[in-house]
């Protein structure tokens, strides 16, 4: 499994689906995995937003300049972390490339249990890192720096992403004709992601999670969009 895959899968797609569940704790938790994060991101969101009083149109500016820089990073993450093996951050990609990419392909994106939740989500713990980034900069700038507003929007921004970022992901791998995979917008983000599910084309292009803006500037959203029919807009996607 840690061999990066450039030419395709092997075809004992359930033997391994089997041999990776398999490693699953037993006291797993899918739901705890989806509210843990949402919990604390939406909270330290929440603790941002009552911070901002009165900004002005100058403030409110960061709301959309953390944004970008957030799907910019996204972006970078993607590309050079998960589908890259870097010395000390190995298991990303091992995580990552060789099995959450095999176990949802272009054609077959769909989770098959909520323990799956586990080969798509973040872990847990993940929310609380992204916090340990966050908090200590909204912090000094609103200590030292004395702009509550900024702090507030800074954190309840990148907050919000990180939870998106999550949701989204998600989204995509629910089953087409789920409450949620039968939303407009998920179906039209998933043409995207699930372009990038094609082992011939997911070291290259589509590396946007979210909104494939960064994709978009850096040149590297594939123009033969065959997410048009896996998302389950041609052949039925599973």
């Amino acid at each position: 499994m840690k061999a990066a895959v450039k030419q395709g899968w092997p075809e004992d797609d359930q033997a391994f689906r089997r041999e990776v569940l398999e490693k699953i704790r037993a006291s797993y938790s899918p739901a705890f995995h989806l509210v843990f994060p949402s919990v604390v991101g939406v909270g330290l969101a929440a603790a941002g937003i009552w911070l901002v009083r009165h900004p002005t149109w100058l403030e409110l500016l960061i709301v959309p300049l953390i944004y970008v820089i957030s799907n910019a990073t996204e972006w970078r993450m993607h590309k050079h972390v998960l589908h890259r093996r870097i010395p000390g951050m190995s298991l990303l990609y091992d995580r990552h490339t060789p099995i959450h990419h095999r176990l949802f392909r272009a054609d077959d994106m769909s989770i098959r249990s909520r323990r799956e939740f586990a080969m798509v989500l973040i872990p847990p713990y993940g929310i609380l890192l992204v916090a340990g980034v966050v908090v200590p900069v909204a912090a000094l700038l609103f200590f030292l720096g004395h702009y509550p507003n900024l702090a507030g929007l800074f954190l309840a921004t990148t907050m919000l992403y990180t939870v998106s970022y999550e949701w989204l992901h998600l989204s995509y791998h629910m089953p087409p004709e789920s409450l949620v995979g039968r939303i407009w917008l998920v179906r039209v983000l998933k043409r995207h992601h699930a372009t990038h599910h094609d082992p011939h084309l997911m070291q290259k292009w589509n590396f946007n999670v979210t909104v494939p803006l960064w994709d978009f500037v850096r040149g590297t959203i594939h123009r033969d969009d065959y997410g048009l029919q896996t998302a389950g807009y041609g052949k039925k996607l599973r």
